[in-house]
C-alpha cells in the first residue's frame, strides 16, 4: 500500500505536473497572444502618433506661412493707413485751396465790378468834356473888349464855373486813375 500509495502520489504530482504544464503552456500561449496583441497596437499606436508627428509639423509649417502672411498683410494695412492719412491731409490743403481761391475770385469779381463801374464814369466824363469841348468850339470867341462889359461877365461866370467843374472833374479823374 506504500508503494501504492507512493505510486499514487506519483501519479498525482505528474497529472498535476502535466496538469500545470499544460496549464503554463496555455497561459504561455494567451502571454504570447496577448504580446502579440500589444505589439500589434504598439505598432498601431507609433504609426498613428508618426502620422501625428507629421500633421503636427504639417500644421506648424501652416501656421508659419499664415503668421508670414499676416505679418505681410498687417504692413500693407499700416502703409494703406499711412497713404489714406496722407491723402486726407492733402484732400484738406486742397479743400483749403479752393476756398481760398474762392475768395480771391470773390474779390477779384467785386474788383472788376467796381473797375467797369469806375470805367463807365470815365466814359462818361471824357463824353461829357468831349460835348463841352464841341459845344465851346462851335461859340465863336468873344473879344477882348467884350469881356470887360455886363454880357461878357455873365459870360465870364458861366465859363467859370465850367472851367473850375472841368479841373474838378479832371482832377477827379486823375485821382481814379491814380488809385
Amino acid at each position: 500500500m506504500a508503494g501504492r500509495m507512493r505510486m499514487l502520489g506519483f501519479l498525482a504530482a505528474v497529472i498535476c505536473t502535466l496538469a500545470c504544464g499544460g496549464c503554463k503552456d496555455k497561459a504561455r500561449e494567451r502571454a504570447l497572444a496577448e504580446a502579440e496583441e500589444a505589439q500589434t497596437e504598439l505598432n498601431k499606436v507609433r504609426g498613428e502618433l508618426a502620422r501625428s508627428k507629421r500633421e503636427v509639423a504639417d500644421l506648424r509649417k501652416e501656421l508659419t506661412a499664415a503668421k508670414e502672411t499676416r505679418d505681410e498683410l498687417h504692413l500693407k494695412v499700416e502703409q494703406f493707413i499711412k497713404e489714406r492719412t496722407g491723402a486726407a491731409t492733402a484732400a484738406e490743403q486742397a479743400q483749403e485751396a479752393v476756398r481760398t481761391l474762392t475768395a480771391r475770385s470773390a474779390e477779384q469779381a467785386q474788383s472788376v465790378e467796381s473797375l467797369q463801374k469806375e470805367l463807365k464814369q470815365l466814359r462818361a466824363l471824357v463824353a461829357e468834356q468831349q460835348a463841352t469841348i464841341a459845344e465851346m468850339q462851335k461859340r465863336p470867341e468873344v473879344p477882348a473888349g467884350a469881356a470887360v462889359g455886363g454880357d461878357g461877365a455873365a459870360g465870364q461866370q458861366n465859363s467859370e464855373p465850367n472851367e473850375g467843374a472841368k479841373k474838378d472833374e479832371g482832377s477827379e479823374s486823375k485821382r481814379t486813375f491814380h488809385n
